[in-house]
């Protein structure tokens, strides 16, 4: 059997395993799964996930079936906490367990994703000489990767208009890697299984892996006036279900979803959800206009609005502020409105392949480039 290919260029067959971390939101999570994914396809099936202990990014990447070890992290709250007190020797236990855990995995190179948990295990590789690549989503960095950026032998970017301050060291464009499965998406799969009737126009609704109380709120406010001219997919976040709306007439609610979200994209004639990057990038490639309720500067950087309006120059959208007027969801219902007047039902059965689109180009970027380090360092051996 010959050496894996990648892009144009071999492989040696030497014992490569790709390390990679990020966590807290599916946002980080679902994109390193997609690398992940790419790297399996092109012969380097070794991965280890590296995130915290009973956290998003475990159930995940174990879903996923890969190895997964946790490290302990703590991340800087932006609101006055006994815990920001704590966080300083929590990330030392992280480095420390990191440094023994990058060793025993014997890790070749390290792709962090971003968020807190990042900081430790980049330390404990850039400790064990591992090379680390970062992967930033926004057009700015987050406050993980602006530390790592320091340490970083590569710093990988999604769109050319993000800042990497003060960097010397390779900056590359990859853009940003979306769910590995959406290329296989097949909405009349989702209208099938879970009971959507046929024909009609359909509004997807999602506020991210943790959902959005301040959303559920204020769509369920307006539901009347939603279902009379959608059937509703709601996918509303762990626990935040409600049991009172069981069985009302087209109203789907689900906590999250899994192998159905890249069908359910595809269902969709609109969408309403955050303007996190991941979400975005997603939302570009299935081609779908959408209400957009940026994160507000209150309890974020601001990267979201940036998102939202960067995304509004190209795309079919509408931005709907999350302030006091949210609440009782006439915003949205006046933004679904104007979307609608030019949309005709989507057709469910079709895919990001069927639409010409290539979902995974990203991920193969950032593929390569994690490769391309992991080879250079056994040149250096």
């Amino acid at each position: 059997m010959g050496a894996p290919v990648f892009g144009s260029a071999s492989i040696a067959p030497v014992s490569l395993r790709v390390g990679v971390a990020g966590g807290g939101s599916a946002g980080h999570v679902v994109p390193a799964l997609a690398v992940a994914a790419e790297l399996a396809r092109r012969g380097v099936p070794d991965v280890v996930y590296f995130g915290r202990a009973d956290s998003i990014e475990e159930r995940l990447a174990s879903r996923a079936g890969l190895r997964f070890v946790p490290v302990p992290a703590a991340g800087l709250r932006r609101y006055r906490s006994w815990r920001n007190l704590t966080m300083p020797f929590v990330v030392l236990a992280g480095i420390v367990a990191a440094v023994a855990a990058i060793r025993r995995e014997r890790i070749s190179v390290l792709l962090c994703k971003g968020a807190y948990v990042c900081v430790p295990v980049a330390i404990g590789a850039w400790l064990g000489r591992v090379p680390v690549a970062i992967h930033e989503s926004d057009e700015s960095l987050g406050l993980a990767n602006r530390i790592l950026a320091r340490l970083a032998s590569k710093v990988l970017i999604s769109s050319e208009a993000t800042v990497v301050p003060g960097r010397r060291t390779r900056i590359v464009c990859t853009g940003l890697p979306v769910r590995d499965d959406l290329e296989e998406g097949n909405g009349e799969r989702f209208r099938a299984r879970h009971g959507l009737a046929e024909g009609g126009k359909v509004l997807l609704v999602f506020a991210g892996s943790s959902g959005s109380v301040r959303i559920n709120e204020a769509v369920r406010n307006q539901l009347d006036a939603l279902v009379k001219d959608f059937q509703v997919v709601h996918v509303c976040g762990p626990s935040n279900s409600d049991d009172g709306l069981a069985g009302f007439p087209g109203y789907f609610q689900f906590e999250y979803l899994n192998e159905d979200m890249a069908d359910a994209l595809w269902l969709a004639d609109l969408v309403i959800g955050r303007s996190g990057a991941t979400t975005l990038a997603e939302l570009d490639a299935v081609g779908k206009p959408a209400v957009l309720i940026p994160l507000p500067r209150s309890v974020s950087r601001g990267d979201q609005i940036v998102n939202a309006q960067t995304f509004a120059a190209t795309h079919s959208c509408v931005i709907v502020p999350d302030d006091e007027n949210l609440a009782d969801g006439s915003g949205i219902v006046a933004a679904c409105a104007t979307l609608s007047e030019s949309l005709t039902p989507a057709d469910g059965a079709s895919s990001a392949a069927g639409a010409g689109r290539d979902a995974r180009g990203a991920a193969r970027r950032v593929a390569q480039e994690v490769v391309g380090m992991a080879r250079a360092r056994h040149r250096r051996r």
